[in-house]
Parts: C-alpha cells; sequence; structure tokens
C-alpha cells in the first residue's frame, strides 16, 4: 500500500512566506526586487538570518542553515518557504535536518538547482511534495510573464495542475513514444548523480523523472547518465523529462564529438520510455512551477505530447 504523501497548503492573501538561504552566500546580491514582488502579489515575507550570514562560499555554517531550514517548517507563522538559491551546499545539511519535524509539519519547499539534494532527501525520508520552481534570486532578475504566472498559480491551486501549461509558441519534443504513468521525481543531474551511493540516493522505481541541468559538456552529460542508468534509476523509472539543459555544449554538429541533444535522446532509447525533451524548467528566465511527489501522466503519439498532472500538490487551509 502506498504511504500517505505530505502536502503543505495553499497560499492566500496575507500568507507567509520564509525565505531561506540553504546553500551558497548572498554575497552582495540585491534580492529586493524579488521580495517587492512577493509583497505586491500580497504575501508577507520573513527572512532567515542565512541571507545575511557567510562562512566562505556558503551562507553561514551547516549547523545553522539545517536549523534555520527545521525552524522556518517548525514556525506556524511560515506558509511555505521559498529558497534564495542554489550553487552549493545543500548535501552538506541533509544529516543535520529533522526529517519527523518536517513530516508533521508540511509546507510547500520552492527552489530548483542545488534545492534537489533537499527535494530528494525530504521527499523520500519526509514523503513531503515539493516544488521545483523560482527562487528569490530568479525572482529578482526579471522572470518572464510565463515563470510569474506559473509560480502564482501553483501556490494557490488546492486542485491537480491538469494538462501542463506551456509558455505561448513553446513545443515540445519527444525521443521516444508511449505512455507512462507515476510519481514525478528528479531535478538537477549533477546534484541527483552526486546523491548515488549515499543514504540520499534517489529511489525511481515506477516514477517520472523529470532531468535539468547547466554548464555541463555532452561528455559529462553522458558519464552522469550513464551512473544513473549503471546505479539502476533509469532502469526503473516509467517516463523521462528533460528540460533545460542551459550553456550546455555542443549544441552543433562538431568532428568527434555528440551534441548534448543527441546524448539525451541516447540515454531515452536505452530507457525504452516515453521522453519529452524541451520542458520549460531549469536555469532559464522561463521555470515552470512543478511539482515533484506527484502523480503525473505522460502520453506520446506521432501527432501529440501531453503531459499532464493528476494529483494536487497541497491542501486547502
Amino acid at each position: 500500500m502506498m504511504k500517505t504523501r505530505h502536502k503543505g497548503k495553499i497560499l492566500g492573501i496575507g500568507s507567509c512566506i520564509g525565505i531561506i538561504a540553504p546553500a551558497t552566500a548572498c554575497a552582495d546580491f540585491d534580492y529586493t526586487p524579488g521580495i517587492e514582488l512577493l509583497h505586491q502579489w500580497g504575501y508577507k515575507t520573513k527572512i532567515s538570518k542565512t541571507l545575511k550570514t557567510n562562512e566562505g562560499y556558503l551562507a553561514g555554517s551547516d549547523k545553522l542553515r539545517a536549523s534555520e531550514l527545521n525552524k522556518f517548517f517548525a514556525d506556524d507563522e511560515v506558509d511555505a518557504i521559498l529558497c534564495f538559491g542554489g550553487g552549493y551546499g545543500c548535501t552538506r545539511i541533509l544529516d543535520l535536518l529533522d526529517y519527523d519535524l518536517i513530516r508533521k509539519h508540511p509546507k510547500l519547499l520552492i527552489g530548483f538547482s542545488d534545492v534537489t539534494a533537499l527535494h530528494t532527501a525530504i521527499g523520500q525520508n519526509s514523503r513531503l511534495v515539493t516544488i521545483h520552481g523560482p527562487m528569490l534570486k530568479t525572482l529578482s532578475r526579471k522572470p518572464t510573464q510565463y515563470t510569474i504566472s506559473s509560480f502564482c498559480r501553483g501556490l494557490r491551486m488546492s486542485v491537480p495542475l491538469g494538462a501542463f501549461p506551456l509558455p505561448k509558441k513553446h513545443d515540445l519534443e519527444s525521443f521516444y513514444p508511449g505512455r507512462a504513468f507515476g510519481k514525478l521525481i528528479g531535478g538537477n543531474l549533477s546534484v541527483i548523480t552526486s546523491l548515488c551511493g549515499t543514504p540520499y540516493e534517489l529511489k525511481g522505481e515506477n516514477s517520472i523523472l523529470f532531468l535539468e541541468d547547466i554548464g555541463e559538456d555532452a561528455y559529462a552529460i553522458d558519464r552522469m547518465l550513464r551512473q544513473l542508468w549503471q546505479n539502476g534509476l533509469l532502469k526503473d523509472i516509467k517516463g523521462l523529462i528533460f528540460g533545460n539543459f542551459s550553456h550546455c555544449q555542443p549544441n552543433k554538429q562538431e568532428p568527434y564529438e555528440f551534441t548534448v541533444k543527441e546524448v539525451l535522446e541516447q540515454y531515452a532509447n536505452l530507457a525504452k520510455v516515453p521522453t519529452i525533451y524541451n520542458f520549460p524548467a531549469g536555469h532559464e528566465r522561463t521555470n515552470a512551477f512543478l511539482p515533484l511527489g506527484v502523480n503525473a501522466t505522460i502520453n506520446i503519439t506521432d501527432d501529440n505530447i501531453n503531459f499532464f498532472i493528476s494529483e494536487a500538490h497541497c491542501k486547502l487551509r
């Protein structure tokens, strides 16, 4: 029998969003535009001390960052938790998180990139539905209208997202046809690979795996996907979704090279599961609000590519 998945509450006018930096230090970054956006949308904010702290390249010590995240989950005034940014550092605090506390105080945890480590560990150890989506740093950098509308819609919906909305004139591509149903998991490829062989390794049985990355060459993407094949993750999944692979080279044919797209297609064909390519999520200004831990469906035919989320990611207040 499937265990219960815990879900945070929808946000309304006056809801409080806690802002935390679980990884890289904020340094001198001006995040006030993102805070102003949240306030314009009717939300209150509570700022973690990690946004004003650093220890080397980290937003404070491991103990501080873990303690702040635990505290924000326990804080009844905080209705959702938005990460400032990624970079590096989330894997350093996984052993320090109170997964029982988090399970008992479910809230939307929103972020991407290095935050994938939190999505994975909390998703598996606390059975919490989390959100792969824009962070305060990206909201401060003129996000596209699609990103804003997807983000705001997601925070306020207590029903399934249904047929996933796409940006205007954005066409999905497919590598492998068919129909797949399963729990949506995943995030940043580099982070997921780094968790292999640890207690927080991503498990993919009967799941749809979403992957994205930034700044990796085709051979490195090949190496990481091969690791996920050899450790069994790509053998367990029912479907694949490839998001943005930003600044990943080469993207044009060169002598003695595979393009990034060719490498991704090779692994779709190796896994033999329905695969969507060019999904609008990852390290771009256009970045969808994508719930992790909910049931979803891929349906790819000769004429259509459909992605459908059939389970609500949060509950009524």
